[in-house]
């Protein structure tokens, strides 16, 4: 080894001495903690939306004695569950299978996905079933802090904040819900 190599190696020992790093078990607990802090963000979010919109549902149903449908939200019956997924995770095929039997027999029900986006953000999303096989599909980006756009499915990331959309015709792709038809997002 040259001398010159040496007096460098030397150098940098000197330099990170006095840097106080934490050891690699700390650095992984912080990690977990932050992951548990917005998993819990997310399912508390999904929790209120659900309140939300069976609160909506029964104040609509209630409303002065009008034979007037009830919205997309009320009464959703069958749960499709609540799941986290990681970027690239698939949504349960038992889920997806419990959602789209309810959307083809027009059967109130929901499913609550929440999905990560590439930096890691929580991405809520609260599917719910009407009587007329119609979803309402709110999705919540207010924990997502780059901007992003998907042409495909309307959906812009970035502070968008509650977005509403009701869909039609869902399908499956690579274990994920789209739909052939959507109305413009809608901020809540």
């Amino acid at each position: 080894m040259s001398a010159r190599i040496r007096e460098a190696i030397a150098a940098l020992e000197d330099d990170t001495a006095a840097l106080n790093l934490a050891p690699p078990e700390r650095v992984r607990a912080r990690g977990e903690r932050l992951r548990r802090r917005r998993t819990a963000g997310g399912v508390a979010l999904v929790a209120v939306l659900t309140v939300a919109t069976v609160s909506s549902g029964v104040a609509a149903t209630n409303n002065g004695g009008t034979d007037a449908p009830s919205p997309v939200g009320a009464g959703a019956t069958a749960n499709c569950g609540d799941h986290m997924l990681g970027v690239m995770d698939p949504i349960p095929e038992a889920a997806i299978t419990c959602f789209l039997d309810a959307v083809e027999a027009h059967r109130p029900a929901r499913l609550a996905v929440t999905s990560a986006t590439d930096e890691g953000g929580p991405i809520p999303t609260l599917y719910v079933v009407g009587g007329d096989g119609t979803v309402e599909v709110t999705s919540d980006f207010r924990q997502d802090t780059v901007e992003v756009t998907d042409f495909r499915q309307g959906r812009f990331g970035g502070g968008q904040g509650l977005v509403l959309k009701r869909c039609t015709g869902p399908e499956v792709t690579n274990g994920r819900i789209m739909f052939r038809q959507c109305s413009s997002p809608v901020p809540r």
